[in-house]
């Protein structure tokens, strides 16, 4: 395994995860603004499923980086994400230890796994 080629499929992943992020946050407040009401109970399940689908992509794009070990390189990505998420809530204070925050880590790791596996084993165009 060449670690320059992963360490470049994790960072570009990661970039990719983030900035998906934000277009999907941005268009679900947009979503949930225009809808007028919104349920305190269902934040915290939508960031965590727009952040598993980011991770799907930023790990689909870092398989198709490194080109093998889709789901290690998948999951290192998926929880880049998690990590940058959790120093945010840290250094904002939002921070609460809780059973969610466990589980928002395995579904971002598993999901940037899965995007991973996706991204290795797609077929190139001819």
């Amino acid at each position: 395994m060449d670690i320059n080629k992963s360490v470049k499929g994790i960072v570009i992943g990661g970039i990719s995860e983030i900035v998906v992020c934000i277009l999907l946050f941005v268009l679900t407040a947009f979503a949930l603004t225009k809808a007028g009401y919104i349920p305190d109970g269902i934040i915290a399940t939508a960031t965590t499923v727009l952040s598993a689908l980011s991770c799907f992509a930023g790990g689909f794009i870092s398989g198709r980086i490194v080109k093998k070990t889709g789901m290690l390189v998948g999951a290192a990505s998926g929880f880049l994400l998690f990590f940058i998420q959790l120093a945010i809530s840290l250094i904002t204070g939002a921070f609460s230890p809780t059973v969610l925050v466990l589980i928002k880590a395995a579904a971002l790791t598993v999901s940037g796994a899965i995007g991973g596996i996706f991204g290795v084993n797609r077929k190139e165009k001819i």
